[in-house]
């Protein structure tokens, strides 16, 4: 097994969760600048994307991208924040088909990278000799 973590194989396989993840990373980055204020104004009554704004704020870099990393994971899975009642169903309804569909796949890229990197780190942690 040594001979893979000394080949160029393993190079690659440690570097495609940067190669996956961070696309979706530059989505959130993207749309935290093009999209939130339209995102904002579809949850005008949502209590989890109020609470969420009060949090974080939506000024500089950092708070608009925790802000809308945060509501992608909302637009992932909105079936528990509406049976809480922090969302209303109405709005998640009103969210424009294309910012949800980037949302999600910004998500499942970041989350996809994270698990592959989590993975690769382990594996190697027990083929480490």
């Amino acid at each position: 097994m040594t001979e893979f973590w000394n080949s160029w194989w393993a190079f690659a396989f440690m570097l495609a969760p940067f190669a996956i993840g961070f696309p979706g990373l530059l989505m959130i980055i993207v749309m935290a600048y093009r999209n939130l204020d339209t995102i904002l104004h579809t949850f005008p009554n949502s209590e989890y994307v109020i609470r969420q704004k009060m949090l974080w704020g939506n000024s500089g870099l950092y708070s608009r991208f925790i802000l809308t990393s945060s509501l992608a994971a909302v637009a992932l899975f909105p079936k528990g924040h509406i049976d809480r009642g922090d969302l209303l169903e109405s709005e998640v309804r009103n969210l424009p088909r294309f910012i949800k569909h980037r949302m999600v796949i910004a998500w499942w890229l970041c989350f996809a990278g994270i698990t592959w990197l989590l993975l690769a780190v382990a594996l190697l942690k027990l083929t480490a000799d």
